[in-house]
């Protein structure tokens, strides 16, 4: 399997139109809603470029859903409480502030 770097990440989540944050569900509803925008059998565009854009957003959901699930989470006692205690975003900055596409 290919390195995923810092540079190919932000690439993706330019791609399917994402910020600095965003949550998994927010990943999974732009995705969505680009693929519903360029799926070669509902878009105006030329069928080749369609489906060029939808090979392309599927790679880049690919890419960003996989580096989220792969992402080690705690299930410690301790650790959940302070997480569950925590606003999402808070919770969101602190697992994944110093990450250089996150953060």
């Amino acid at each position: 399997m290919a390195t995923i770097t810092a540079e190919a990440l932000r690439s993706a989540a330019d791609l399917l139109g994402i910020g600095e944050e965003a949550s998994l569900n927010e990943i999974r509803s732009r995705y969505h809603g680009a693929i519903r925008t360029w799926h070669p059998d509902v878009s105006g565009e030329d069928p080749e470029v369609s489906h060029e854009m939808t090979v392309r957003l599927t790679a880049a959901y690919d890419l960003l859903s996989g580096y989220c699930l792969n992402r080690p989470v705690s299930f410690r006692p301790g650790d959940l409480a302070r997480d569950l205690e925590a606003a999402p975003a808070d919770y969101w900055t602190e697992r994944f502030g110093q990450d250089p596409i996150w953060g």
